[in-house]
This record gives structure tokens, C-alpha cells and sequence, in this order.
């Protein structure tokens, strides 16, 4: 293995071993032809065994674009539209993925050229998408959902998955703005991008999810160990600026009081490309990474105790706190220097901040190689 290429992470496109390599080589380059990324990647081949090795990993000028793997002004430096244009948000993607020291591995260009549907998907949906925020009074259509105790929100007889879920989400076409808490929204969300691509790619496993939906909604882990991979460990973390469009992102928050909120332990958000974060209370505001960072900053200054002197969070408060905040380029220093910290493992509070190691990313979905696993 060529130990730079190892440092340089990026992404690695596996293949059986055969005599026309050299052809899988080639549509590799013109793949990245086609999708724009040459100019910014070095490709090369690699063997372990019977499997070969294609690796495209970020060249001197990506990483240049790029200190640290900061991926944030990746867009804004080459001049990309990636709100607009889909062929901007797939050339950001990849080049995200290239400069990130956390390897993407894929089995093949199918499942590279799947992952980035899904994450342009889910892209698109979480712009759309604006819910009220409540962890206890949660809500869906009736007309695709019933909610059974110890089940969830099961799938209703005849009702499409997909369909259920973007009228769940989106008021542009419900007319409505649903009652979610961020880690369902965000399972919601990256659902939906699976389901539109199973539809296309393994209608078979599609059909086995929508029975799921329509016995037990799986959540939380069992969301997570599923249909998402959580990519990144201690040993190799992402760094703390590196994100690629469509991953889903965890922010902790570090301070033991609030945190005992119920629905403020942290927030779940999808990232956009171009610097910006899903915000999926007020779609016309999404976060940067400084302004998520201030805004779980000020929930410890924003708790409060209703007339049952249950716990809760002044968020007309943490808004103007927020803006206090950010009229002041030192104190927006003090804030970010204490949350852009990585964060401390579940159920400690120490000195860590809010960033966490790891990204959420989709799991294999063709026929062939998926790793979709539902037990449930």
C-alpha cells in the first residue's frame, strides 16, 4: 500500500482482482473527468490479496483549499453553486470526501455514485423541511400515520413511506408544521433519501422496510445500527471542520445543567455544503458552524422553570443571547473557544466542547453489497 495515499485518506473503490484493472483505472479517471474532480485528486491502485484498490485522495492544490481538512470554503473557493446546481453539490462532496483523513470505503463506483444520490437527496430535503420543535406533543399526518404505544409511528395500510415522510416534513406541500425532536427529524431525513434510492437501486430491500414501518418504527441505535454508518473513531477522528454534504451531525451539549432539558442534550443537523447546517425549526436560517456553537453555548443561560417546576429552555432568550453575542467579535472568540473542542464521551462533563469525532453517513444500498440490516 502506498503509505501517502493511507495518509492522505480519501476514498477507496474496491474491485476483484482481474487482468483489466487498467480498464477499471480508466473509468475512474473519466469518472472524475465527468464529475469535475481531476484537477483536485490523485487516483491510484492499490492491492491486498484478490482485491484491488482504486484510491482518489486530495492533491497538493485541494489541500492547499483546504488547511486542516476544512471543508467549510471549499465551495466559495472554486466557485461553486451547491444550493443551486446538483453537479456543484456531487463535485463538493467528493472533493470533501478526498480531502478527509477518515477513509470512504466503497465496493464499487455504483455504491460511490448511490451514497452521493442519497446525500443530494437529503440535501434537498432538509432545505425544505421546518417542524416545531417538541419532544413530548409529536405529530404526523393521519392520513399516512397512527401512533401505536411501545411501536411509534407505525406506517398506515396502503400509505407510501416516502410519501409519508415528505408530507411529515415539509409544509410546502402539507401546509402544516409537524412535532418532532431533532434526532427523529434527522432519522426522518436521512430515511427518505434512503427509501427514494432503494426505490431505484434495491426495490426488494425497500419493500422490507416499509413492512418494518408498518409493525415498529425503528429509532435512535436502532435507527443508527441499521441504516447509517458512523464513520470516525478516537484514533482517527474527523477533524473539527471537516464535513461532507449530507452527513448527519451530532453537536453535544458540554454543559451538565441544561443538558438535563429534556431535547437539549445536543442537536441532531444536516450538513449542507458551503459552510451550512440544517435548521430544521426556521428553514430560512441555517446554521454556520459558529453560530450552532454559540447558540448550545447559551442554553445554560437560558434555562427556566415552568409554573410545575418542570425544567425547560427560554429560547426567545438563547436568540437574544445569541445576537448579543455575535455583535461582538470577542465575546464570539470566548464562546468558540469553548465549544470548538471536541467532545467529551456520553455522560461526562468535563473540558470537552461540542464537536463531535464521528459523521453519519448511509449504509450500502445495491443488491449486491448492501449492508442494510433490519432484526427488529
Amino acid at each position: 500500500m502506498n503509505p501517502l495515499s493511507k495518509a492522505h485518506g480519501g476514498l477507496r473503490i474496491a474491485a476483484t482482482f482481474n487482468k483489466n484493472n487498467e480498464l477499471t483505472l480508466d473509468l475512474t479517471r473519466a469518472w472524475c473527468d465527468k464529475i469535475g474532480a481531476s484537477a483536485y485528486v490523485e487516483i491510484s491502485q492499490e492491492h491486498q490479496g484478490e482485491v484491488h484498490y482504486i484510491r482518489i485522495y486530495a492533491n497538493n492544490l485541494l489541500h492547499s483549499l483546504c488547511r486542516n481538512a476544512d471543508t467549510s470554503g471549499l465551495a466559495i473557493h472554486l466557485g461553486l453553486s451547491s444550493d443551486f446546481s446538483a453537479q456543484d453539490l456531487a463535485l463538493e462532496s467528493i472533493l470533501s470526501m478526498a480531502v478527509s483523513p477518515v477513509i470512504f470505503d466503497f465496493p464499487g463506483l455504483n455504491e460511490l455514485e448511490a451514497n452521493l444520490r442519497m446525500r443530494a437527496h437529503v440535501v434537498r430535503l432538509a432545505r425544505r423541511a421546518e417542524l416545531h420543535f417538541d419532544t413530548s406533543g409529536v405529530s404526523r399526518p393521519e392520513a399516512y400515520w397512527s401512533h401505536i404505544e411501545d411501536s411509534g409511528f407505525i406506517l398506515k395500510e396502503g400509505a407510501s413511506l416516502v410519501d409519508g415522510i415528505e408530507q411529515a416534513l415539509c409544509p410546502d406541500i402539507s401546509g402544516e408544521h409537524f412535532s418532532f425532536s431533532c434526532q427523529r427529524a434527522s432519522e426522518y431525513l436521512m430515511l427518505h433519501s434512503l427509501a427514494c434510492e432503494l426505490g431505484i437501486t434495491n426495490p426488494e430491500k425497500l419493500k422490507q422496510i416499509e413492512l418494518q414501518w408498518k409493525r415498529k418504527a425503528l429509532v435512535a441505535d436502532d435507527f443508527l445500527n441499521s441504516f447509517l454508518l458512523e464513520m470516525g473513531s478516537p484514533a482517527n477522528p474527523f477533524p473539527m471542520r471537516c464535513y461532507i454534504p449530507g452527513d448527519r451531525v451530532w453537536f453535544k451539549n458540554p454543559d451538565d445543567g441544561s443538558s438535563n432539558v429534556r431535547g437539549f442534550e445536543g442537536s441532531w443537523v444536516i450538513y449542507f455544503g458551503s459552510g451550512l447546517f440544517s435548521n430544521l425549526w426556521d428553514k430560512s436560517n441555517p446554521y454556520t458552524l459558529e453560530t450552532k456553537c454559540i447558540e448550545i453555548y447559551h442554553w445554560r443561560n437560558s434555562v427556566r422553570k415552568d409554573k410545575l417546576s418542570v425544567l425547560g429552555i427560554n429560547e426567545d432568550l438563547v436568540k437574544e443571547l445569541v445576537d448579543q453575542t455575535l455583535s461582538s467579535e470577542e465575546q464570539t472568540h470566548k464562546v468558540i473557544d469553548v465549544m470548538m473542542k471536541y467532545r467529551d464521551p456520553q455522560g461526562v462533563y468535563a473540558d470537552g466542547g461540542c464537536i463531535d469525532i464521528t459523521r453519519d453517513t448511509f449504509r450500502r444500498v445495491c443488491p449486491d453489497s448492501t449492508s442494510i440490516q433490519i432484526n427488529k
